[in-house]
């Protein structure tokens, strides 16, 4: 009977022991499988992220060849620049010998790969999982590294020996690239998965086997939603934070996702643009995409101008990928912008360098030319005039002869100073004394047409670091140009003053003269461009290029506010006093 009752009494508990026993035990092995699924599927996602990012050197590597812009140190500039994303430990290239070519850190360059991947057209890519020293997990991904193979295919070999393409990046097809992505978030999230498990045991355990199994299917559940989550807001951020536009579409054409920038690249709004027939905003035909579709032929760095339904032209290039199922069946295409205004600009810049550069080489060659030869025709000129001093009209001639001598001599003039180099020579300067000596300056042909120059220039003004040379003529350019423009009798107002934070000079000429035409208000600046006969279009081109080397800027508002004519040009120069540059050099 003892041992019966010892059995009914143990009985129970032995049965719940052993339902608890063997609840832990389907528990363990269900955690550990649900954590293996999770370690599988982080894998998964973290090999492709890091083939994209493979790709995208590649492509960024192709891109810049096929630009012509690649130098030797671009490849290095671009391994830096992508190993400054948090969730890369390092990037580094090596080549058929093990050598570091070039790495992320910049300090391992040279040195020998501890790794050295065996690839060949069976294994492509080789991964593994590796630990630092600091005990940071990380994803190593290799893969041969060859972009010039894609740009031979679509440009052919004459057109990659042309100047400017850097061949060295074409000849080392062994290079293999190694990208090594951290796994700490992931790890943390499988910690933390671990915590749920044990947590979700523990309440299994006190509520019974069936509300046991009940809550281990929900986190079951759970950590693979979070899992999924977290990859999709992985992707979303990759995506929205790229430097370029980015839109994937479906074999029909129409967009299945996209980030901001090719929105605002393509002047989309997000509201219309799911599901929306990309047809109806890139011609798929003139760019390529039709290709990409049909045929699987991806499109590199195609530039085209882009007309936004607001009406602005938008400079980009574009690039297109096929998506290819286990069929190898295309099912959309992803396509990449990138906005070419920047560039744009700097091409400008160029452009304008380049005429600067023939207008210096031009004027020099004025000066020696023509600036001796004039000299001695204005010389015997004045020798003539003076000889028929009793031959009022022969005299008359001589002395025409010595003003357009004098006339061709300022234009020689003005073309040396535009082409000259103008780089300031900053000096302690009093504004004041300097708009004062060049209002004198133009005083006495003011006077003998009877126009006023009013001075409003502040008493208060403090000496600048100025170059008073060149902003003497700047002023006296501006002046000329007022004296020329207003009638007999107008007004011309000079006047100076400073910013409340005293870091900025305006300095302006106003005249009530007729004013600029709208049309022409765009050109004035240009070089050579006047609207007078007798103008050599290089006034206020000269005035221009002062205040920009005075790294200023200079306006101008034709007609005047609450009037029909005038003119008014402003000068507006950042400066400094002499007493905080002294300063300034003292913290140094």
């Amino acid at each position: 009977m003892r041992i019966l009752r010892l059995k009914r009494l143990y009985l129970p508990a032995l049965s719940i022991l052993a339902v608890v026993l063997l609840l832990l035990i389907l528990i363990s092995i269900s955690t550990y499988r649900n954590l293996e699924r999770q370690e599988k599927t982080v894998l998964t996602f973290v090999h492709q992220q890091g083939l994209a990012i493979l790709h995208t050197l590649e492509a960024g590597a192709r891109s810049g060849m096929v630009m012509n812009k690649w130098g030797k140190d671009s490849i290095g500039n671009l391994i830096f620049e992508t190993g400054k994303d948090e969730n890369i430990a390092y990037v580094y290239l090596i080549d058929s010998q093990g050598t570091v070519v070039h790495h992320s850190n910049p300090s391992f360059g040279g040195m020998s790969s501890a790794w050295r991947p065996q690839l060949d057209d069976e294994n492509p890519v080789q991964s593994r999982v590796r630990k630092l020293t600091n005990g940071t997990q990380v994803y190593d991904l290799a893969k041969r590294f060859s972009p010039h193979q894609s740009l031979f295919m679509n440009h052919g070999p004459k057109e990659m020996m042309r100047p400017g393409n850097d061949m060295s990046s074409h000849q080392h097809s062994d290079n293999i690239i190694v990208l090594g992505l951290k796994m700490t978030a992931f790890e943390a999230a499988r910690r933390s998965d671990i915590h749920h498990a044990v947590v979700m045991a523990a309440i299994l355990v006190a509520l019974g086997s069936g509300a046991l199994f009940f809550i281990f299917v929900i986190q079951n559940y759970y950590l693979v939603d979070r899992t999924l989550e977290q990859t999709r807001d992985y992707t979303r951020q990759v995506v929205a934070n790229m430097a370029n536009g980015l839109l994937s579409i479906g074999p029909e054409g129409r967009i299945r996702s996209y980030n901001l920038l090719a929105l605002e690249l393509l002047g989309l709004k997000e509201a219309a643009v799911d599901g929306m027939d990309l047809k109806s905003v890139i011609d798929f035909k003139e760019t390529g995409i039709d290709a990409t579709l049909s045929g699987c032929q991806p499109v590199l760095e195609r530039e085209f101008l882009h007309r936004q339904k607001s009406g602005a032209l938008m400079p980009m290039t574009l690039s297109v990928t096929s998506i290819l199922d286990e069929k190898q069946t295309c099912t959309g295409a992803v396509i990449v912008l990138r906005d070419l205004r920047e560039i744009k600009k700097l091409e400008e810049k160029i452009r304008h360098s380049e005429k600067l550069a023939a207008i210096g080489e031009l004027a020099a060659g004025v000066a020696h030319e023509i600036r001796n030869p004039l000299s001695s025709i204005k010389g015997f000129a004045r020798f003539l005039a003076h000889s028929l001093s009793d031959r009022t009209q022969e005299k008359e001639y001589a002395e025409i002869m010595v003003k357009e001598v004098d006339r061709i001599n300022s234009v020689v003039n003005d073309l040396l100073t535009f082409a000259r180099p103008l780089e300031p020579e900053l000096a302690p300067t009093d504004v004041l004394e300097l708009a004062e000596h060049t209002v004198r300056l133009v005083e006495t042909d003011a006077r003998s047409r009877d126009i006023k120059i009013r001075r409003k220039i502040n008493p208060d003004l403090k000496r600048f670091l100025l170059d008073a040379n060149q902003i003497t003529q700047a002023l006296l350019n501006l002046m000329l140009n007022a004296l020329q423009e207003v009638d007999n009798g107008g007004v011309i107002d000079v006047g100076a003053d400073v910013n409340e934070s005293g870091t900025r000079l305006n300095i302006w000429v106003e005249d009530n003269g007729p004013g600029i035409p709208q049309d022409k208000k765009k050109k004035i600046f240009d070089h050579f461009f006047t609207t007078r006969e007798k103008g050599t279009g290089l006034g206020l081109a000269i005035v221009h290029k002062i205040v920009e080397n005075h790294r200023g800027e200079i306006r101008v508002e034709s007609p005047l506010s609450g009037n029909t004519r005038g003119c008014r040009f402003t000068m507006t120069l950042p400066v400094a006093s002499p007493e905080t540059q002294s300063s300034n050099k003292g913290r140094t």
